[in-house]
């Protein structure tokens, strides 16, 4: 019995200390190591193994469990960004006069790459309508047109009654687009100059009835998780990645995140700039292709409020593939603005859940 014990709590201080090593990413950039890259991805996971081994510990070796407790608590920077604390509760439809509905979804080019995906078209449209949402922000857009599904950007004006868009287009008929309710007084698109690429920070000012609203919408870096190699086969599907094209013939999918890594670091950099020199309430939404325990996640919503963190429950997750701890679609709101409500409903339809949020200026 001493000799499983000693092995057990080796196991147990071995997993401390490597749960110790994920607790530093909201600290070391991405620049400095390709493991802090993996950690940010794996925290979640850690966070629920080190909680298992600490309620053990306070049954098998009650004279140490506090140290493992503090080793747990370690990591709270990253537990308080990934973990939604207000328990679930329905979303409600009705919509106050004072607040604001902004609707958020990457909504994979529409399923535009083959017209049997016509059905699910209607089924996004239909919850898109359904919403009710004053401002509507979508990445990986493009206006598509099927003989029974109708995505274009005038449908999308009659079906929501959101008379009013801004298209900023990386690619012909490809981009991130916002949708509102009330005209634009002032729009602007920053490019991602030191990555070389076509794809875009939005803004626009919109005057809604209380006050002047700042919009950012954007999409950070695809990282082609799901290709194989980079061939002939695929190179649409990577026509972004035009600056360095040899880390995609590589087959290791961990090296491809810690290079991408550092590239969404580069465009969090210009995106904070912009944040930071915002002079009226904003909101910032986007698909950010980073977990909220990485290095780029900390380092936009640094001095921000995350509407998930502020209204959801859990871990949140946005992305309907790979791991259930992947919350990479977000809103940020600067201090100024209250978040009502806020739900991702879990609509396998896009490769990733829409997020609707309520707020108050």
């Amino acid at each position: 019995m001493k000799l499983f014990k000693k092995i057990v709590l080796s196991l147990g201080i071995t997993g401390s200390i490597l749960y110790l090593l994920t607790c530093l990413t909201p600290y070391i950039s991405p620049f400095y190591g390709y493991f802090f890259s993996f950690a940010s991805l794996f925290f979640p996971i850690g966070l629920i193994i080190m909680l298992i081994w600490c309620i053990l510990s306070l049954i098998l070796f009650k004279k140490f469990a506090w140290i493992f407790f503090l080793v747990l608590f370690a990591g709270y920077k990253n537990i308080i960004s990934v973990y939604g604390l207000h328990p679930s509760k329905a979303f409600v439809q009705a919509k106050s006069q004072n607040q604001i509905r902004i609707l958020s979804w990457n909504v994979n080019n529409f399923l535009s790459q083959s017209v049997s995906n016509s059905g699910k078209i209607n089924q996004m449209l239909e919850y898109i309508k359904s919403a009710n949402a004053d401002i509507i922000c979508f990445q990986d857009y493009c206006s598509t047109y099927y003989p029974h599904a109708n995505a274009t950007t005038e449908n999308i004006k009659l079906l929501t009654g959101l008379k009013y868009s801004y298209f900023s287009e990386a690619d012909p008929n490809n981009g991130v687009i916002i949708f509102s309710r009330w005209p634009f007084l002032k729009k602007n698109n920053i490019s991602f100059s030191n990555i070389n690429s076509p794809e875009f920070l939005q803004w626009v000012e919109i005057q809604t009835p209380s006050k002047l609203l700042r919009v950012y919408n954007t999409h950070l870096l695809s990282m082609g998780i799901h290709i194989e190699l980079k061939d002939n086969n695929n190179s649409n599907r990577l026509k972004f990645v035009k600056y360095d094209e040899a880390i995609l013939m590589k087959r290791d999918k961990l090296r491809r995140l810690a290079y991408f890594d550092k590239i969404h670091l580069k465009q969090a950099e210009l995106i904070k700039k912009s944040l930071d020199s915002s002079t009226i309430p904003f909101i910032y939404t986007a698909d950010m292709n980073s977990v909220p325990s990485s290095f780029v996640y900390h380092h936009v919503s640094n001095g921000l409020h995350d509407a998930f963190l502020e209204k959801g429950w859990g871990f949140g997750r946005t992305y309907d593939s790979l791991s259930p701890t992947l919350r990479i679609d977000v809103l940020f709101t600067s201090p100024n603005i209250k978040t009502i409500q806020y739900s991702s409903p879990h609509l396998h339809l896009s490769d990733h859940y829409p997020i609707i949020t309520d707020i108050q200026l």
